[in-house]
């Protein structure tokens, strides 16, 4: 076996760290292998007179703006929070009992938000109820931050808070989750891509499941749970809401609008493109010729022989025609019927370079967000009746969008009748999803309770001021009582809002 040398007659330099002489602790900690007759260490190795020591390589400091960026947020699939000791379970059931307020701020405390992902998280708030605007723990400094004990920390950088005059308010957080995805983040968001859509969604049911998880109100525990399925059915629904909008109406529908009436009434005229063959032009738009033959085939292979053959009857005499159906705001979709075998055989037989077509069943949607007809009070009394003119009908679309197309979905669109008795619909203003509901919140999202302001005509005469005149103070005294006056004003009209929304059956909401 070759000698091995001393360690005591190395350099010291070569050692890495080794301790102060004299230091037991922190000695070289050797191992001998009589295989390979050599010392180990962590630092240093030892064999026939070589040595050869890690060098410390220095890594460069991230500049402020980028460090962190790779931390989890908290927002990851599959992300769950880690598990809780007995301890630590009685403590956060004495922290909840106070209700929600301790739970948001312990949620902003735990999860890592972006911008965009924290605008909207503080929207939902405000929409359920909940003032998220600044207070005077966000222009606290990193610096300060780190001064503070745990639990001020989390209060100074807290942005949430629930006003005294909405605790009594009725608690509903599926209601809330329904208004909010349904009406108000499709209205003002106008999501056009699924990535925001699964942003949007998973950050409020990250939120939700935090709540479940730390028991934060067990009395609601099942409305909970139903509104983090409103957000798994939202996620699904929106994209196929947003690709109807961006795609629709179709082939079918533009060629009837735009042959008999409707958004794009005579806009296929065009005498740059009349010469087309009727399959499509060099612009992508439909010409005249294109949009009788597409509608002549989808006539042909899905219409009832009677109206087949009363449109045809109506076409030689050149007395088609098509009138709007009124009183409506739209339609909601029954049923979705993908194109059977035989009128797919008839499209790649007659009319191989048209999109096949299949049919949706549909009823009659008004929407209750919009302002009531103007009628009798006899026409009045029978709609709040249930007495209401309904209708169903049956639209020809393409199979392209009838992927788009599901069982509840609301369209908001104007609907036609050709005088043949088929239907079909005009642009797509908007979609809805199957679970829609609208509420009174959206209105109450700036609301600020009026304040009182005291009588002082009493102060006013006993000081009556130079020359006469009211003081400076007065002055300002005179101007908080015309903001009271203002106040006032803004509660009646409030109030007179409050019963126009109780006149069309409107469900006013709750904080969640």
């Amino acid at each position: 076996m070759a000698p091995c040398h001393d360690v005591s007659s190395i350099t010291p330099k070569a050692v890495l760290f080794a301790g102060e002489p004299g230091d037991t602790t922190s000695q070289i900690q050797r191992q001998k292998d009589e295989s390979c007759g050599v010392y180990v260490d962590e630092g240093a190795c030892v064999e026939e007179g070589t040595m050869t020591a890690l060098e410390h390589k220095h890594k460069r400091r991230r500049p402020k703006s980028k460090r962190g960026a790779d931390k989890p947020t908290g927002f990851e699939d599959y992300y769950a929070d880690g598990p809780m000791t007995p301890v630590e379970y009685e403590e956060i059931r004495k922290l909840y009992d106070p209700r929600i307020e301790e739970a948001l701020t312990r949620y902003q405390w735990k999860r890592r938000m972006e911008n965009e992902r924290r605008a909207i998280f503080f929207k939902y708030l405000q929409y359920g109820g909940i003032d998220a605007s600044q207070n005077s723990g966000t222009g606290v400094s990193p610096k300060e931050l780190k001064q503070m004990s745990t639990d001020d920390a989390r209060q100074a950088r807290s942005q949430t808070m629930i006003p005294l005059e909405r605790r009594k308010l009725r608690v509903s957080f599926e209601e809330v989750a329904r208004g909010f995805w349904s009406s108000y983040y499709c209205n003002h968001y106008n999501p056009d891509n699924q990535e925001s859509i699964k942003m949007a969604t998973v950050t409020i049911h990250n939120f939700l499941t935090y709540l479940l998880y730390h028991d934060v109100c067990h009395e609601y525990s099942d409305d909970i749970d139903r509104a983090r399925r409103i957000c798994d059915l939202a996620f699904v629904e929106l994209w196929k809401n947003v690709q109807l909008v961006q795609q629709g109406p179709g082939s079918f529908n533009q060629g009837c609008s735009m042959l008999f009436g409707g958004r794009y009434f005579g806009s296929g005229h065009d005498v740059h493109t009349d010469w087309v063959p009727a399959q499509v032009s060099p612009t992508g738009r439909l010409t005249v010729n294109v949009a009788r033959k597409v509608v002549k085939f989808a006539i042909a292979s899905l219409g009832t022989h009677e109206q087949a053959t009363r449109f045809q009857n109506l076409a030689t005499q050149d007395q088609l025609s098509a009138h709007r159906v009124p009183d409506i705001d739209g339609f909601e979709i029954i049923s979705v019927h993908e194109p059977g075998s035989d009128v797919r055989d008839f499209y790649r037989e007659f009319a191989p370079d048209l999109p096949v077509v299949g049919t949706i069943r549909a009823k009659s949607f008004r929407n209750a967000a919009k302002p009531e007809l103007d009628m009798s009070a006899e026409e009045h009394h029978a709609w709040r009746a249930g007495k209401a003119p309904s209708y169903e009908f049956d639209f020809c679309l393409e199979k392209d969008l009838l992927r788009h197309c599901y069982p509840g979905q609301r369209v908001s669109s104007d609907v036609w009748q050709i005088n043949c008795g088929v239907y079909y619909f005009d642009e797509v203003i908007s979609a809805y999803p199957s679970f829609h509901l609208v509420l009174a919140n959206d209105l109450m999202l700036h609301w600020k309770t009026p304040r009182e302001v005291e009588d002082t005509s009493s102060q006013r005469a006993e000081d009556p001021g130079e020359n006469g005149h009211p003081s400076g103070q007065e002055k300002v005294v005179q101007m908080v009582q015309k903001d009271g006056d203002q106040d006032e004003s803004l509660a009646g009209l409030i109030g007179a809002i409050d019963a126009d929304m109780s006149a069309v059956s409107l469900n006013k909401g709750a904080p969640f």
